[in-house]
C-alpha cells in the first residue's frame, strides 16, 4: 500500500512513521529489518522529510521495547495524540495477519497478547531473534487500523481464506486463541475474492467492475 504513494506534495513532511512491529536485529540488514526494506521500497524514494522512528538496532529484546516506548512518548501530542487511557492514537495503522492469527509481534498463546493497560510497546520472544510490537491496545486505538489480504500461491490457493475467516468470522475463537480476531470490531479489513472465500461477503463496486470487464 505504502509503495503506491508518491511524494508529489509536502505530506511527507507532514509524515511521522513508526513500525507495528520490528525484530531486534541491525536496521541496515535487509533480510530481517522491517525499516531497512520500508527504505527500499518506498521511504527512500519519500526523501529525508518523513520522521521515521528506528530501533536501536540490537538483539535485545526488552531494551529496544523501551528504548522505542520512550521515543514514541517523546513526540508531542499535536504529533501523536492520546487518549484519556493515555494510550496513543494513531492516524493509520497498516497491519499485517499471519495464518496462525499474530498481528504484529503478538502471537496465539503467549503473554505479550495479555498486555492492555500498560506499556505502548512489548518486547515479543516467540520467535528468535526477539521483537518489538505495539502492545494490542494501540492496535485498536488507531483513527485507521487495516488490514489486507491478498494474493494466492500454489501452497495457498486461496492466501489466507481460514485465517480471514477466523479472524472476521468466528464467533467461537478468542484473542488468546487467534490474536487477530482482537481487531474484528476495530479495524477495516480487506480482501480480495480468494482471500474472502470462506466468508459470505459481495464483491465491492471496484471487484465487480474489474470482473465485469
Amino acid at each position: 500500500i505504502l509503495s503506491t504513494l508518491e511524494p508529489s506534495s509536502d505530506w511527507p513532511s507532514k509524515t511521522t512513521l513508526a513500525f507495528v512491529n520490528h525484530k531486534c536485529v541491525p536496521t541496515d540488514d535487509i533480510a530481517g529489518a522491517i525499516e531497512a526494506q520500508a527504505r527500499d521500497k518506498f521511504l527512500n524514494r519519500w526523501g529525508a522529510k518523513v520522521n521515521v522512528i528506528s530501533l536501536g538496532g540490537s538483539s535485545d529484546g526488552r531494551k529496544e521495547a523501551t528504548e522505542y516506548e520512550s521515543k514514541l512518548r517523546t513526540l508531542s501530542e499535536a504529533t501523536l495524540p492520546r487518549d484519556e487511557d493515555g494510550f496513543p492514537v494513531f492516524d493509520l495503522a497498516l497491519v499485517g495477519v499471519g495464518d496462525d492469527g499474530h498481528v504484529g509481534s503478538l502471537y496465539p498463546h503467549r503473554e505479550e497478547i495479555d498486555v492492555v493497560d500498560g506499556p505502548w510497546i512489548v518486547a515479543a520472544f516467540a520467535k528468535e531473534p526477539p521483537g518489538i510490537s505495539l502492545a494490542l491496545p494501540v492496535m485498536q486505538r488507531a483513527k485507521s487500523t487495516v488490514i489486507s489480504a491478498a494474493g494466492k500461491s500454489i501452497k495457498y490457493p486461496n492466501g489466507k481464506a481460514s485465517a480471514m475467516r477466523l479472524a472476521v468470522a468466528d464467533e467461537e475463537v478468542t484473542p488468546k486463541d487467534f490474536p487477530a480476531s482482537a481487531l474484528r470490531e476495530y479495524a477495516v479489513w480487506i480482501f480480495d475474492e480468494p482471500n474472502g472465500s470462506e466468508m459470505d461477503l459481495e464483491l465491492s463496486s471496484v471487484e465487480k467492475a474489474v470482473a465485469d470487464a
